[in-house]
């Protein structure tokens, strides 16, 4: 961390700047776990200002089912942890796309029925 404290003000607005809560910081004891996890297909998920939710959910190597697969995956771990207290629509909408890419629109009308449930 010392090494990066002069890149601080740089990185910290991008919200690139490693720390603990996020798992980009680890112990030395801890490093072997973190790395078990990753491989495993952990993922990090951020929600902006808008309350919108950025998820990396596959490489552009993926075949289409895998990226649903994945997809398919995320949104349902999102309705298992949708709190109780949340009344109304869950979901407004989604969509998916590349980092330089147009956006597709989802149907997300199944996992809106799940989250109602």
């Amino acid at each position: 961390m010392q090494v990066l404290k002069p890149l601080a003000r740089i990185l910290g607005p991008k919200g690139l700047m490693p720390n603990v809560k996020s798992g980009t910081l680890v112990k030395p004891d801890e490093l072997i776990e973190a790395v078990k996890l990753s491989k495993m297909g952990q993922i990090e998920f951020r929600v902006n200002e808008h309350s919108d939710i950025m998820v990396k959910i596959g490489l552009r190597e993926f075949a289409e089912d895998q990226l649903m697969t994945n997809f398919d995956a995320f949104a349902r771990a999102l309705v298992n942890k949708k709190p109780e207290s949340i009344k109304g629509k869950y979901f407004v909408r989604g969509y998916i796309k590349t980092t330089m890419g147009h956006p597709i629109k989802l149907d997300l009308s199944d996992y809106q029925r799940m989250a109602q449930e």
